[in-house]
């Protein structure tokens, strides 16, 4: 029966795997291309020619693609989504470019900051601190954290970009997420196996609880311009804005799901093999009492995170001394509300579940 299990598992990662390799060529979403239109072009500001109070007028020099080191001059307003950044020489672009027929440039728009090297020095440091103290567990955690970033970038969003049901898209890749992740960090064995059907469970739970109540509350999921955004792109296929947000939820809920039953498993399987006097129902006793302790402070987590996510409406409703019952059924409260509820019910179901299958098969491995 283990050996059979263990069989699917892997059956199941090659399968992932193998849709990772072939998904450019099957899911890659055709968005659409202007052919007068270069986009994404990298810049770096050589001279602030003039600077206004709402108006900055500056010289680039483009760094990359057929216009490289080419000077141009183009307006910068500090406003909307740049509002409070002033440019200053030598910070760098990114320019959409607006051709004619031949080539030349006739229009040139300032399109966003470039913040990618910052976020690459963040994520180096990070990756460094992890080998440093977990050693070769933490850089299986890296391998981990990037299989689930490719399989969501790369699986995940093309499927829903193509019309896929979202939740039912979703439970299965978060699903393969959790095999793959959970194999990368501990293995394949009977602790890994467990906090496998652990994750599972308390993820179904999640998924449930987050359809059901959200279908009884009426929440549609519409509750900024992102959501209208959706219906402007040159696609075939429709959304389904509450499905859109369950999807959320459950992604949201995976990762501290994902952490308590590995923690439970792995409690129980160091029990195991350093104790010889303790039997099935002590081992899942034992198991209990350490998931008890991770649900106080993974059920804040949740809730602080997602009460984060939502900062700007909380404080706009606060200001307007919205009353409590109000603020309760405004759509994106109720919203975080559900986010919040259904991954700590789930995580809740984990511990148990967790901890009953991993005393069944870690004690008779």
């Amino acid at each position: 029966m283990k050996n059979c299990f263990t069989k699917c598992i892997k059956y199941f990662t090659v399968f992932i795997i193998i849709l990772l390799v072939f998904q450019e060529s099957g899911f890659s979403a055709n968005l659409g291309t202007e052919a007068i239109k270069v986009k994404g072009i990298r810049a770096r500001v050589t001279d602030i020619i003039s600077e206004k109070k709402d108006c900055q007028l500056v010289e680039l020099t483009i760094t990359e693609g057929d216009y490289i080191n080419k000077k141009v001059k183009a307006e910068f307003y500090p406003t909307y989504r740049f509002y409070g950044i002033t440019l200053k020489k030598n910070d760098s672009v990114f320019l959409n470019l607006t051709l004619d027929q031949n080539k030349a440039v006739q229009n040139i728009t300032i399109t966003n900051i470039v913040r990618d090297k910052f976020m690459i020095y963040l994520f180096a440091g990070y990756a460094l601190l992890l080998l440093i103290i977990g050693g070769f567990k933490g850089l299986r955690a890296i391998l981990s954290l990037v299989v689930s970033y490719l399989v969501i970038i790369k699986i995940l969003f093309p499927l829903i970009i193509r019309g896929y049901n979202p939740i039912l898209v979703t439970i299965v890749i978060s699903s393969g997420i959790t095999v793959l992740a959970l194999i990368l960090i501990g293995g394949f064995n009977m602790k890994t196996t467990s906090a496998i059907l652990g994750t599972l469970c308390g993820l179904i739970v999640a998924a449930v609880i987050a359809i059901e109540f959200g279908s009884l509350s009426h929440i549609t999921g519409v509750m900024d311009d992102e959501f209208y955004l959706l219906s402007y792109l040159p696609l075939n296929s429709s959304f389904s804005y509450q499905g859109l947000l369950f999807s959320g939820i459950i992604i949201g809920s995976l990762g501290a799901v994902m952490d308590v039953s590995m923690s439970i498993a792995s409690a129980i399987n160091e029990l195991n093999e350093n104790s010889h006097n303790m039997n099935t129902f002590k081992l899942i006793a034992a198991g209990m009492n350490v998931g008890r302790d991770a649900i106080g402070t993974m059920t804040n987590t949740l809730i602080l995170a997602y009460m984060g996510g939502s900062i700007y409406t909380m404080i706009i409703l606060v200001a307007e001394n919205t009353s409590l019952i109000q603020l309760i059924n405004t759509e994106a409260i109720a919203s975080e509300i559900l986010r919040s509820m259904a991954g700590s019910i789930g995580l809740i179901i984990t511990v148990p579940v967790t901890a009953i299958i991993s005393g069944l098969l870690i004690c008779r491995k």
